[in-house]
């Protein structure tokens, strides 16, 4: 049976796509530490997918399963079996490129697709992409494009439309998206709006253990082990093709809470590379 969110018991818990975070090697460590009911890619511009098929001399479905990463966007694309059910992120806005992209994520035997309609980037709002799309369609967000992330996401308003729904006796599957922190948080606010599911975003960021239901503080050594993980998952996955520096970011989702804890995340950050940060935490 094919996947469904339909199909899912409610409610449920997503881990939101973000720019250079939810990438496979994240979302393993997710899956190992506090798993969420459906994972999302990062975001993965239409555009380029088509232009990495197009310059691809075989098929980048087959280079993909063998670890082969011809083009960069294709990176935000792979994805192993401990991630399922997983949800392809793509944007865009020329409808032909969506379709050939599509084909590509169906090839690569995602579980679903999603086109963002949420961004609200300036640079990319500008070239009708993402957020900008809701002016050709009918979909609803927790905050405005002006909003972004300045303010609270408007819970209540997000109710409203799960009520419109249920007046017009859809069986449309609503997901609520803003300011979720945690497994917690998230089953407060779903209270609030009634919605089928919702996402977790930045709050991973904050809470590597954010999914748990029964939410417990990482020892200051279990945070240490997974960062080791984390990085050894990074350098095997992606070995020179990404910038280590993206990898930096997470260091701050292990690395505190505790005494000595800045001194070490200081050093981390000032490592140039996987082996010196590695080295960094053995020492």
């Amino acid at each position: 049976m094919g996947f469904s969110f339909g199909a899912l018991k409610k409610p449920f818990l997503c881990l939101a796509p973000m720019e250079e975070v939810t990438d496979t090697v994240f979302r393993q460590i997710v899956a190992k530490v506090a798993r969420p009911d459906v994972f999302f890619t990062e975001f993965a511009n239409v555009d380029g997918v088509v232009h990495a098929i197009n310059n691809s001399p075989s098929d980048p479905s087959l280079n993909l399963r063998e670890g082969r990463y011809v083009h960069p966007v294709l990176q935000r694309l792979v994805f192993t079996e401990t991630e399922r059910p997983i949800v392809a992120q793509i944007w865009g806005k020329d409808p032909k490129n969506f379709y050939e992209a599509t084909k590509l994520i169906k090839r690569l035997r995602f579980d679903g697709v999603n086109i963002n309609m949420g961004c609200p980037e300036k640079d990319v709002v500008k070239n009708g992409c993402c957020i900008a799309l809701i002016n050709n369609r009918l979909t609803v967000h927790g905050r405005t494009a002006k909003e972004k992330s300045d303010v609270p996401a408007h819970w209540d308003e997000i109710a409203k439309v799960v009520s419109l729904r249920n007046q017009s006796k859809s069986k449309t599957v609503i997901i609520g998206n803003g300011d979720v922190k945690d497994f917690l948080d998230a089953k407060s606010k779903l209270q609030i709006a009634n919605v089928d599911g919702a996402m977790i975003g930045r709050g991973i960021l904050e809470n590597i253990n954010a999914f748990n239901a029964q939410p417990a503080t990482l020892s200051p050594q279990e945070n240490i082990n997974l960062l080791r993980e984390h990085l050894k998952l990074w350098e095997k996955t992606w070995g020179n093709t990404k910038n280590f520096a993206i990898m930096k970011k997470f260091v701050k989702a292990y690395i505190k809470g505790w005494e000595g804890a800045g001194e070490l995340r200081a050093k981390l950050m000032n490592s140039t590379s996987v082996s010196q940060a590695i080295d960094t935490l053995t020492t």
